[in-house]
C-alpha cells in the first residue's frame, strides 16, 4: 500500500508538473539503532512526515500521509494519478511463470539456469532493477522491473522465448548440451515442449512429476513407473488455490508401480517404492517424525548422495516441494526433483507401523553432511572462536530469510533443527513443509513449533514478521550457546524479551536488536534487510574499537 502511494505521488507530480523531494529532516538515536524522519515536499511545500528505523520505512510512512492529504485536497487529480499508475504498472500474466518453466527445463535437460547479474538504478522512491538469465553460462535473457522478482521474470521470459526460437531453427542449446533423449517432444503427452504456448505448458506441468531422466537400462527396468501420469512439484501461485481444492483421490494408475513384496523381500528394509529402489542405492534412514521420514541415498545415475524426504501425500503436502522448487539461493537447501508413489511411513512408535502402504510424495534434496545448526551449537560452544563463527552463521541465516521474504513467502517453522550445514560449512535453510505465500489473508492457526512461534501465530492473521520473531530466538540461542537444561529455564522469559543479565552485559547492541525482533507488536519488528544492516553496523563498530585499542 505504501509503495502504491509513492507511485501515485510520482504520477500526481508529473501530471501537475510539481517538483518532488523526500527530505531527511532528522536522524536520532545511536548509530547502531537510528531513527529517521522524512518530510515530503511538493514544490518546496511540506506535506506528510514519517519516521522509521530506515530511510525507506520513513519514506513510505511519509508518502502514505502525503497521499491522504492530496486525496482530501484534490480528488480529480488523485483520480488521474491513480489512472496513470494503473496504466504504468501492469501485473504479469498469471499463467506465465517463466522462472518456474526454466527451472523445469533445467531439471529435464541437466543444464544450469542462473540469474548472476542483478543491479539497481533509479531514484530511491522509484527503483529500477535489472537482471540477466544464463543457461550453462551463456546469457539468454535480460530483464528490468520495479522489483527484483519482476526483473527476474522478464529475463526468464526472454530466455524462454530464445530457447523456443533456437529449437524451431534447429540449433537449440538442447541439442548442443544434452542427449537427444532428454529433449521433451510434443509426441510425449506427459512432457514439456518448448513449442507449446505458456498456458499449455502450465497445464502439462500440472499433470507431471519432476524426475531425473534414466539411462536406457534403467528405463527398461522401470518402464511402467515412467509411463504413468504424474504431478509436478513446481510452484504456480495462480493455480495454487485451485490445486488445493481439487479432490486428491487420483486413480492408482496415475502412480508408479509398487513392489508388493515385503521390504525384506526386495532387499531393502526401508522402502517398497520402485522409483526409489530403481534410482538409488545405499538407502539409509537419517530422520523421522510426524512429518514422515528422511533418508540418505546415493543416485545410481550421478553417484551423488542426496536427502530423500518421504511424506504422506495429502492435499497440502505439495507445499514443501512447491516452495523449494521456486527458490534458488546459496543459503537454502537445493531442490532437485519429486515423485509420487506408495510406500510405508514408519514411526518411532512401533505400534503405529504396519505393512499397509500409504500414498506418498518423495522429495529429492541436497544432502547437508554436517547436520543441523542445533548439532553445530552443541559441538562448537566451547571453541575459542565460537562467537565469531556464530555471528557468521547467523548472517547466512538472515541472507537466506531475506531471500525467502523477497519471493513473497513465509517459512513459518524456523528453528535450529530445520537449519542445516553443508560440507563446505555453509548454512542451508530447509524443511519448507509449512511455507506459505505472504499474500494469504487468513492463515492456519497454531502452525509451527510452539517454542519458536510468534504470539500472533497462535491466531489466523499474521505475516512474514513471524519469521523475524523466530530469528530473534535463534540469534539468542546461537550467541548464548546454552545447554538444553539452561535453555529450558530461561526460554519463557526470553520469549518475552527479558534476557539474563550476563547476556545483556556481554552483547549489549545485539541484545537491543533481538529485543526489537521479539516485540509483541509485529509492526515494530525490523525487516530481514534492516536486521542485516544493523548487524553489519554493530560488527563494523566492534571492528573499529578493536583496531583502535
Amino acid at each position: 500500500m505504501d509503495l502504491e502511494c509513492m507511485e501515485k505521488i510520482n504520477h500526481y507530480c508529473q501530471i501537475n508538473k510539481l517538483s518532488l523531494l523526500y527530505d531527511t529532516a532528522a536522524m536520532t538515536g545511536p548509530s547502531h539503532d537510528p531513527e529517521f524522519t522524512i518530510v515530503v515536499k511538493l514544490n518546496d511545500v511540506e506535506y506528510g512526515t514519517g519516521t522509521g528505523k530506515s530511510k525507506k520505512e520513513a519514506k513510505r510512512v511519509a508518502a502514505k500521509k502525503t497521499w491522504e492529504m492530496i486525496e482530501k485536497q484534490s480528488p480529480s487529480s488523485m483520480g488521474a494519478a491513480e489512472s496513470a499508475t494503473t496504466q504504468t504498472i501492469s501485473s504479469p500474466e498469471p499463467d506465465r511463470d517463466y522462472v518456474s518453466l526454466l527451472n523445469i527445463f533445467a531439471q529435464r535437460t541437466r543444464l544450469q539456469v542462473d540469474y548472476p547479474e542483478r543491479t539497481r538504478t533509479g531514484d530511491a522512491h522509484a527503483p529500477i532493477f535489472s537482471c540477466s538469465c544464463t543457461i550453462s553460462g551463456q546469457v539468454y535473457g535480460r530483464g528490468t522491473g520495479s522489483t527484483v522478482a519482476a526483473a527476474k521474470q522478464a529475463a526468464a521470459k526472454q530466455a524462454f522465448e530464445k530457447v523456443e526460437t533456437e529449437k524451431s531453427n534447429g540449433n537449440s542449446i538442447l541439442s548442443i548440451h544434452s542427449d537427444s533423449s532428454e529433449v521433451p517432444t510434443q509426441s510425449d503427452s506427459n512432457s514439456i515442449s518448448f513449442e507449446d504456448s505458456a498456458p499449455m505448458l502450465v497445464e502439462k506441468m500440472k499433470d507431471m512429476a519432476v524426475c531425473e531422466k534414466l539411462s536406457p537400462s534403467q528405463r527398461n527396468a522401470q518402464s511402467s513407473a515412467l509411463k504413468s501420469k504424474r504431478k509436478l512439484a513446481a510452484n504456480f501461485p495462480n493455480v495454487r488455490k485451485e490445486e488445493e481444492n481439487k479432490n486428491m483421490s487420483d486413480s492408482d494408475e496415475s502412480l508408479p508401480d509398487v513392489d508388493t513384496n515385503t521390504r525384506k523381500g526386495n532387499g531393502n528394509p526401508h522402502t517398497v517404492d520402485k522409483t526409489f529402489l530403481g534410482n538409488f542405492k545405499n538407502i539409509e534412514p537419517i530422520g523421522e517424525g510426524g512429518f514422515g521420514n528422511v533418508f540418505k541415498a546415493t543416485s545410481k545415475c550421478d553417484k551423488t548422495t542426496y536427502a530423500i524426504k518421504r511424506v504422506e501425500f495429502t492435499k497440502n503436502v505439495r507445499r514443501e516441494a512447491e516452495g523449494l522448487a521456486r527458490l534458488t539461493h546459496e543459503n537454502i537447501v537445493r531442490y532437485h526433483c519429486s515423485w509420487k508413489g506408495y510406500d510405508h511411513i514408519t514411526s518411532r512408535d512401533a505400534s503405529l507401523n504396519s505393512d499397509k502402504t500409504t500414498r506418498c510424495l518423495f522429495i529429492q534434496m541436497e544432502f547437508c553432511e554436517k547436520g543441523t545448526l542445533e548439532k553445530w551449537i552443541g559441538e562448537n560452544r566451547e571453541h575459542q572462536n565460537y562467537h565469531e563463527m556464530a555471528q557468521n552463521k547467523f548472517l547466512q541465516i538472515m541472507k537466506g530469510v531475506e531471500y525467502i521474504h523477497s519471493e513473497k513467502l513465509i517459512h513459518r517453522d524456523l528453528k535450529p533443527p530445520n537449519i542445516f550445514i553443508s560440507h563446505d560449512d555453509k548454512i542451508k535453510i530447509g524443511d519448507f513443509g509449512l511455507v506459505t505465500p505472504v499474500a494469504y489473508e487468513t492463515l492456519t492457526k497454531n502452525i509451527g513449533t510452539k517454542s519458536y512461534m510468534a504470539p500472533e501465530q497462535f491466531g489466523d492473521r499474521y505475516g512474514k514478521e513471524v519469521d523475524i520473531y523466530a530469528l530473534g530466538l535463534i540469534w539468542f540461542e546461537i550467541l548464548s550457546a546454552l545447554t538444553n537444561h539452561e535453555k529450558n529455564e530461561v526460554w519463557p522469559s526470553v520469549r518475552e524479551g527479558h534476557f539474563p543479565k550476563s547476556f545483556t552485559n556481554q552483547f549489549p547492541p545485539k541484545a537491543s536488536i533481538i529485543k526489537k525482533m521479539l516485540s509483541t507488536d509485529p509492526s515494530k519488528r525490523p525487516s530481514a534487510t534492516r536486521i542485516l544492516d544493523l548487524v553489519k553496523s554493530v560488527d563494523k563498530e566492534k571492528s573499529l574499537k578493536n583496531h583502535t585499542c
